[in-house]
């Protein structure tokens, strides 16, 4: 009888650690959608129209959202296996490039921003946006296998210089 109640304890607790990856995993999924969707609103601004700073704005908050959501969701979960990791590893190293993008097109746009009165806005949701990145990549980073510890904390890095780089260009305008 105790035999089945450690089985059950312990199947009971393999499941709720996987389930917590897989809602990890979604989350990074769903980030790198906001982030690919943030990307081509800003893409296809010519960054002279309300509507659209309106639209970039109401992205950019989602994307924070589901950033604190996996960094509360990442909290709640074990560290992850070497495989889970390399997989969310995988996602963001992906999602960098369109990071990257998106700040060099933000950068560009802070001059037609401020002449229709919204880069204090712009200035803002990059500050959330890389409030939020930090303290998800540092909690990533906290949650890796050791073997990918290095790997984690330098795509960290990477990310938090590339929205760095984009507060940086709006810092005249808070």
């Amino acid at each position: 009888m105790k035999f089945s109640a450690t089985l059950v304890a312990v199947s009971a607790l393999v499941a709720s650690v996987a389930a917590d990856y897989t809602t990890v995993n979604a989350d990074i999924n769903t980030i790198s959608s906001d982030i690919t969707k943030l990307n081509s609103a800003l893409q296809s601004t010519s960054g002279t129209s309300y509507q659209d700073a309106i639209a970039i704005d109401k992205l950019a908050r989602q994307l924070v959202s589901d950033e604190n959501k996996a960094t509360s969701d990442v909290k709640a979960t074990a560290s992850f296996t070497t495989s889970q990791g390399q997989t969310i590893l995988n996602t963001l190293n992906s999602a960098y490039t369109t990071v990257t993008a998106t700040t060099k097109r933000l950068i560009a746009l802070e001059p037609k921003f401020k002449s229709i009165g919204v880069a204090s806005i712009a200035h803002y949701d990059i500050s959330l946006i890389a409030n939020a990145t930090k303290t998800l990549g540092a909690t990533l980073v906290s949650k890796a296998p050791t073997t990918l510890k290095s790997s984690a904390s330098a795509l960290s890095s990477k990310y938090n210089a590339a929205l760095t780089s984009a507060l940086a260009a709006y810092a005249n305008d808070n």
